[in-house]
């Protein structure tokens, strides 16, 4: 069992940057951060911030340049390309904001698919893994149907039981409300909180405090640097309108 003492997530001194014909472009600059178990953090900021980028280090998307990142208590930078494909596929799952269903499979195939490629889930577990994901998303009565035969919301939710069926450590929310009407939006942060509550991992990326705020805790990102770390968000409410333009 692991530690509960040791941060799930911690990065120290993470800087990124892209390079494009011998150009550097700093995107991330000296980043620490822990994120435990069982948190629900919001990263936030506006479009260019770098949150994006962060995410995407943090589930293995992508590589960080300079600094440290550790997971469940282990350095990754040394991870070979089949190690990062093992913890991409056992470890961390994504829900992003275009959905990326395939439109003429059900939502019970569509929930399924990432135990295709799972090493250790045998292949008659694999229906009962995921309708007990779709049940945790409120959408048990239209298992059967195609994705493309669901409302933008319903459609997302499939997206969340499809990255909750392999039992992962942490699921990353890509902008998971972009798409999606006001009251579309919030059926799916209570879908995610809802997980939260179960003691899954949730990290969401968003430009909306709307959104941010169904987590427990936001890291606010501004030009590539922690701008704030915080749960009090009596004072982000104040503070949203002058941060965020």
């Amino acid at each position: 069992m692991a530690d509960p003492s040791v941060p799930l997530i911690e990065i120290q001194d993470l800087s990124k940057s892209y390079f494009n014909d011998g150009v550097e472009t700093p995107v991330l600059f000296h980043l620490n951060l822990k994120i435990h178990k069982g948190e629900f953090v919001a990263i936030m900021g506006p479009s260019g911030s770098g949150k994006s980028t962060l995410m995407q280090i943090l589930g293995f998307l992508d590589a960080h340049t300079n600094g440290e990142y550790i997971f469940q208590g282990e350095p990754t930078q040394a991870l070979d390309d089949d190690a990062l494909a093992r913890i991409r596929a056992t470890r961390v799952s994504f829900v992003f904001q275009a959905f990326n269903l395939l439109p003429r499979t059900t939502v019970l195939q569509n929930v399924m698919l990432p135990l295709i490629y799972h090493p250790t889930i045998p292949s008659g577990e694999r229906q009962k893994r995921a309708e007990r994901a779709i049940e945790l998303v409120g959408l048990t009565p239209r298992t059967d149907y195609l994705s493309s035969q669901l409302s933008g919301g319903q459609k997302q939710r499939v997206a969340i039981a499809r990255a909750l069926v392999t039992n992962p450590d942490v699921i990353f929310a890509d902008e998971p409300t972009g798409n999606l009407d006001s009251a579309s939006g919030v059926a799916v942060m209570q879908a995610l909180k809802k997980l939260n509550d179960d003691g899954h991992t949730i990290i969401l990326v968003t430009h909306e405090l709307g959104t941010a705020q169904h987590a427990k805790r936001i890291i606010r990102i501004k030009d590539g640097h922690v701008e704030s770390d915080t749960s009090d968000f009596t004072r982000l409410n104040t503070e949203s309108a002058h941060n965020l333009k």
